[in-house]
């Protein structure tokens, strides 16, 4: 009947009905599909109709998201619709590829002329709904964990001031086993009154209502616990704006116990430093929050090897470079370190001195902020390190005779294969390029024989020189045995070419006068790159080797690549 009108319905209707841009179908009292729209074709990227009819029961998955049966469900849908009128539902559908369509379909009973009874299937894509609301949902999911995850005990409330969520650093912090309960009992984690004599509960709803009209506010607030055991923290509010929505207020609450834990620790430790001060093997300096500095120790007056406390004090620029390493002015970072430091109330760094006789005295400072009277004062404890300066340089001395070719200078084979393993190791997330360049001297054994090895090793010495300067400073440069050398570079396959064409073209242009005989040294190269994550280095310098071969059976003097 796919290609009949119902008699039950007049042609307008008909052509209505058929051609409306909404995925429609009919039954018949038997529960047949008898009919469709147009759109339904359109729906599923069918031919046409009598394929939509031929193929429906493929329309659908074997089982729906709730576990039933399409099949058996679509007939009790069905016939809940003709008991009762109307039935609206969700439903999976797929396409012939089997690519899931979530769908919701409204069955409408009507009555045709002859008494009979069917049923019109309204079926609604959910597609775009459903995507939309996933994302909502993963939002949502993402904002929880973020709002779970934040290591500062965090709770938001509403404009009538009543707390609509916490994170689990809350109930951490308060030894709460679920939200609910701390919510409920957030009234008893206050005492009654605040350190300056105001009601607790007063004043949180004080702090909370300048924070809606404000936008913010920072305080400190005395907490407790059920057992009533204090807890020092400061208080952040933020109000948050959430669009068309009503604003809420975010608290961020910092646990301050081991803050003022360390500042009273601080103080008692202030009023014994006199007894140790001046016995201290470190050097000791005090400094005012302008960044004056207003004491040192007997430690300090030995390091720089000075007079008195006051030579120090006095002649304190005198005892700094004018640059730091890093090519700072000193003077100018002073003041900035000092208020960093009351800031963050501790900061460690590598710092450059000198003494009255010009020399560098490297030192580790660290400073930290210490409560004194009504405000802070920073102390400056420096470490000398020369010493240990010292001895690295000794290791990395070592370090470099242990990785370095002992006729050329150079990085031996030993040090280029851990180096590029790591690189390529540490580079298998993405497919940066790493490029491979072998080239050894040609004829090399011809200079030996003729000439001798001293001659050789020179002509060794030479080429390593000459490949060096034309090579930039990132490039990891290795004799990797006899008169054959390596070159990792982080290149292109293009650019790694032109960087051998350019240690080509000047190792052709050195004059190697060996006694009255001018030798002429050119070298061939090979090129391969890292094609693959999964390349390993020993593939890709077989790939350069195999290119090098091609460089030497093509004439010497050139640049082979490999396209593998």
């Amino acid at each position: 009947m796919t290609n009949k009108h119902p008699g039950e319905v007049e042609e307008w209707h008909w052509l209505t009905y058929a051609n409306m841009p909404l995925y429609c179908s009919f039954y018949n009292q038997n529960l047949k599909k008898i009919e469709c729209s147009h759109e339904a074709v359109n729906f599923f990227g069918l031919k046409d109709k009598q394929e939509y009819m031929d193929k429906f029961s493929m329309l659908s998955p074997e089982y729906q998201p709730d576990g039933s049966c399409s099949k058996d469900k679509a007939v009790e849908m069905l016939q809940l619709a003709m008991k009762s009128g109307r039935n609206v539902f969700e439903w999976m559908h797929q396409d012939l590829n089997g690519d899931a369509i979530p769908v919701e379909v409204t069955l409408v009973r009507v009555e045709m002329r002859d008494g009979s009874k069917g049923i019109i299937a309204y079926t609604k894509d959910l597609r775009e709904m459903k995507a939309a609301e996933a994302k909502v949902n993963e939002a949502l999911k993402r904002t929880q964990i973020l709002l779970d995850a934040t290591p500062l005990c965090c709770q938001l409330w509403d404009e009538n001031l009543n707390m609509i969520d916490c994170n689990l650093e809350a109930l951490r912090l308060f030894d709460f086993k679920n939200k609910r309960e701390f919510i409920e009992r957030f009234p008893e984690l206050s005492p009654k009154y605040q350190p300056d004599l105001q009601l607790s509960k007063n004043k949180a709803v004080e702090m909370l209502k300048f924070a809606f009209q404000r936008g913010g506010c920072v305080f400190e607030w005395m907490h407790q616990k059920l057992n009533c055991e204090p807890i020092p923290t400061e208080i952040t509010l933020a109000r948050v704006e959430l669009g068309d929505g009503p604003n809420v207020i975010a608290g961020y609450t910092r646990d301050l116990r081991q803050t003022k834990a360390a500042e009273l620790k601080a103080k008692e430790a202030y009023e014994q430093s006199k007894i140790m001060f001046e016995a201290m093997p470190l050097g000791c300096t005090f400094w005012d929050e302008n960044a004056n500095l207003i004491d040192c120790n007997n430690e300090v007056v030995r390091l720089f090897e000075l007079k008195n406390k006051r030579e120090f004090l006095d002649r304190f620029l005198d005892l700094l470079p004018e640059r730091q390493p890093d090519g700072n002015l000193s003077r100018d970072l002073i003041p900035q370190l000092i208020l960093y430091a009351i800031r963050k109330e501790k900061l460690v760094f590598e710092w450059m001195h000198k003494n009255l006789k010009d020399h560098l005295i490297p030192t580790e400072i660290t400073l930290i902020r210490v409560r004194y009277s009504l405000g802070y004062i920073v102390l400056g404890y420096i470490r000398d390190l020369r010493e240990i300066k010292d001895k690295i340089s000794k290791l990395n001395f070592a370090e470099k005779l242990a990785f370095s070719d002992t006729l050329t200078g150079v990085y031996n084979r030993r040090y280029f294969n851990q180096y590029a393993a790591h690189e390529f190791s540490t580079q298998k997330i993405t497919l940066s390029y790493i490029g491979i360049i072998i080239f050894d001297i040609d004829h090399f054994k011809r200079v030996n024989d003729t000439y001798g090895h001293d001659a050789g090793d020179e002509a060794l010495k030479l080429v390593s020189a000459a490949a060096q300067s034309a090579l930039r400073e990132t490039d990891l440069f290795a004799r990797y045995g006899g008169e054959e050398f390596i070159v990792l570079a982080h290149l292109n396959l293009y650019d790694s070419a032109k960087l051998a064409e350019r240690v080509c073209k000047k190792i052709e242009k050195i004059e190697f006068m060996y006694g009255t005989d001018k030798i002429p040294l050119t070298i061939s190269a090979g090129v391969a790159i890292r094609k693959k994550v999964t390349q390993t280095l020993e593939e890709v310098i077989k790939n350069a080797d195999m290119a090098l071969y091609r460089a030497k059976t093509n004439g010497r003097n050139r640049v082979e690549v490999c396209e593998e």
